[in-house]
């Protein structure tokens, strides 16, 4: 993928990121869920005046949903390329801070920091459709569900989370050497395939940045469900409050289906915050992990504002976002998979 060098990053950033209006929406800015309008600042300074990555590493590691940054750029700051070259200037210097280390280490050998996670897959590869399983869910679980989705659309699934997050960590670290070497493998897996399903957006990210030729073939799991409405569509009634995903409503604003499709009989309620302005859960695709305390914060903030609604249950289509808003253990956020299923 592109990338810019620093020269180019840095006097890009300077003039806007000191700006309040930039500070008050960036999670880079953010210690424990307080905005400090001299973060950003702070931090291109830093890297102005210095040249040197280690100052400003913590505010790269806690920049987990900067593209909320980005949207609020009057000059089309990349903030969030920013952070990840910062990152990776730190790793390939060797001065990755020791509080880092084990995730950034776990990250480059390709593992996946998920503690929960283990390798597994269900079906036969000669399948219609493979389902990339968010490494961030049950995987059993996910599998059983989205047989039984695929099935009543008529085709055959193979899901499988053994490709862990397809690469999207090692972007977010600059790690595209590495990314390289399992490339051309993954491609070929994804090619025996007629259609390309996952339930996690971070997913998706790392495969249409990876795989551009494919795109046509890779659906988000809310496209799949509503591509298939006629025979999927749920009945339930109430009020459903939808969690989006920020993944698609910033970057890939073209996917975004329409839920009143998929929730028939439903009324559906979104949080002040959503659409292209939409907060994400802080778990960043495995990336908030790294600062835990801060992600909890964030997702604490957003469970605040879609526990406010009035509704009947909270949905996301995004698996990875429904763990992190659950690590705020206020009320119980479901996947649109999981939603969708325990009706078939």
């Amino acid at each position: 993928m592109a990338t810019q060098d620093f020269s180019k990053l840095y006097y890009r950033t300077a003039n806007c990121l000191t700006s309040d209006i930039i500070a008050d929406f960036a999670p880079v800015s953010r210690v424990l869920g307080v905005d400090r309008s001299a973060g950003m600042g702070t931090l291109f300074t830093a890297m102005g005046t210095r040249f040197d990555m280690e100052y400003v590493a913590e505010e790269a590691f806690m920049a987990t949903d900067n593209y909320e940054a980005d949207t609020r750029s009057i000059d089309d700051t990349p903030v969030t390329e920013a952070m990840r070259y910062i990152r990776g200037e730190l790793i390939k210097d060797g001065k990755v801070p020791e509080k880092y280390k084990s995730f950034v280490d776990c990250v480059v050998k390709g593992e996946s920091v998920y503690k929960q996670y283990k390798t597994y897959t269900d079906g036969q590869e000669d399948a219609d459709i493979l389902f990339l399983i968010s490494p961030a869910a049950d995987a059993g679980k996910e599998a059983e569900q989205f047989q039984a989705l695929a099935k009543k659309t008529g085709r055959r699934a193979f899901c499988t989370n053994r490709y862990k997050d397809c690469g999207y960590l090692r972007i977010q670290l600059s790690q595209f050497d590495s990314l390289e070497e399992t490339r051309e493998e993954l491609e070929k897996e994804l090619e025996k395939y007629e259609l390309i399903v996952t339930d996690d957006g971070y997913v998706l990210d790392a495969l249409l940045i990876v795989f551009p030729q494919l795109a046509g073939k890779i659906q988000f799991i809310d496209e799949f469900v509503h591509a298939n409405k006629e025979v999927l569509q749920t009945a339930k009634e109430g009020r459903v409050a939808v969690h989006e995903s920020g993944v698609i409503e910033r970057l890939y604003p073209h996917r975004k289906v329409n839920y009143a499709d998929i929730f028939s009989k439903s009324e559906i309620v979104f949080p002040e915050r959503s659409g292209y302005d939409v907060t994400d859960s802080g778990l960043a695709g495995g990336l908030g992990l790294a600062e835990p305390e801060n992600m909890m914060a964030i997702a604490a903030r957003r469970m605040k504002d879609l526990s406010g609604l009035s509704h009947s249950v909270i949905v996301t289509p995004c698996a990875c976002e429904a763990l992190g808003l659950n690590c705020a253990e206020k009320e119980n956020v479901v996947t649109l998979l999981d939603f969708v299923s325990s009706e078939i």
